[in-house]
């Protein structure tokens, strides 16, 4: 019971809890959540982002390009008042984080049809 205590206090425990929130809105309220590069920066641009998931293959990408617009992303969410939580390749949920793209948010506020826009339809 007191590792489940530790866990449930640390960052792990918040990452885990994190990303099941992710995932039970995902299945249950779509409206609040949005994945994938595209969809995430537009979310970001409306300031809707309340937590960012990233895996760190993306915030830690050999690609100098990419690892620094996921490190300016992440800046900017925390400035925002946002959260930020950038989920390691050892973590547990980070295979499911992956098949999202290697990126998520939850929103501040629902964006309804945020995930139905084609790529071509974001700046």
């Amino acid at each position: 019971m007191a590792v489940m205590n530790l866990i449930k206090d640390s960052n792990l425990g918040l990452e885990i809890r994190t990303f099941k929130e992710l995932w039970d809105m995902v299945c249950n309220n779509s409206d609040r959540v949005c994945y994938g590069p595209k969809h995430v920066e537009s979310a970001h641009e409306m300031k809707a982002i309340e937590t960012l998931l990233i895996s760190d293959d993306l915030y830690k990408n050999e690609e100098i390009e990419t690892r620094k617009k996921y490190v300016s992303l992440v800046k900017s969410v925390k400035e925002g008042g946002g959260k930020a939580l950038v989920y390691s390749s050892m973590h547990v949920s980070t295979p499911q984080l992956a098949q999202l793209t290697g990126v998520a948010a939850i929103l501040r506020f629902p964006l309804p049809g945020l995930q139905d826009m084609d790529d071509d339809d974001h700046v």
